[in-house]
């Protein structure tokens, strides 16, 4: 945990305790006979049956927490408080970045940390805008690295967009598999998206004046004062 906590100041300097980067996955599952269980595994907002899963992405690239084959009606936030005793027994004083979707105070708070939206910086003293503009701006950055961490995964296997098994032992061994094999991809090739942005070399080249892909997404000075309610 030192390790990827080091790992993320060296990128960010003003973040010294995130250690990772969390983010969920709907996955199409077949229909089961199951009455009770089809009605909890179908998903209203994907009309379709799902299972919800939640990974999250160390600086090296690799997955070390895991939440895997839970109802598809089960919204991330709703999915998160099951697992957040879990998480604060494993990674202690650190923090792991999420977005919005995720709850952040209540028992959340200190655990998991995310960027703020506008309405939620409106309510702010002034004297905490110069702070509350860094911050959340670096946790926008951060979180886009769990993006990348889910891109590779269902990129780079073509079994996520195929609908898996009905029965839930066989799905979780799936899914499973797809986590390990990813593990050890990056383990042996030595490269992927998230892990490419903590080398040295990519930190010279985002310094190149005008290079931030992400910093239309960043909360401006101005947004203290907005009457536009957009999440960042």
């Amino acid at each position: 945990m030192e390790l990827f906590a080091s790992m993320v100041n060296s990128c960010e300097a003003a973040i010294d305790d995130v250690i990772g980067f969390m983010d969920g996955v709907s996955l199409k599952t077949e229909c089961t006979s199951k009455r009770v269980e089809q009605n909890a595994f179908y998903s209203g907002y994907e009309c379709n049956t799902t299972m919800n899963n939640v990974f999250t992405y160390g600086p090296d690239g690799k997955v070390f927490l895991a939440a895997i084959n839970f109802p598809g009606s089960w919204a991330d936030g709703s999915l998160c408080t099951r697992f957040l005793d879990s998480i604060r027994r494993r990674i202690g004083h650190y923090k792991i970045c999420v977005d919005q979707r995720f709850p952040r105070s209540g028992d959340a708070w200190n655990i998991l940390v995310g960027p703020m939206n506008k309405r939620s910086a409106r309510r702010l003293h002034p004297a905490m805008h110069e702070y509350v503009l860094r911050v959340s701006n670096v946790y926008t950055l951060l979180r886009q690295f769990s993006e990348w961490g889910m891109r590779a995964l269902q990129a780079s296997f073509p079994r996520c967009k195929k609908c898996l098994p009905s029965d839930s032992k066989q799905r979780r061994l799936v899914v499973q598999s797809i986590i390990l094999t990813h593990n050890f991809r990056t383990d042996i090739v030595g490269r992927n998206q998230i892990k490419t942005v903590f080398d040295p070399e990519y930190e010279r080249y985002v310094k190149l004046e005008g290079y931030d892909r992400i910093g239309q997404y960043y909360l401006q000075p101005g947004d203290f004062n907005s009457d536009s309610d957009d999440n960042i």
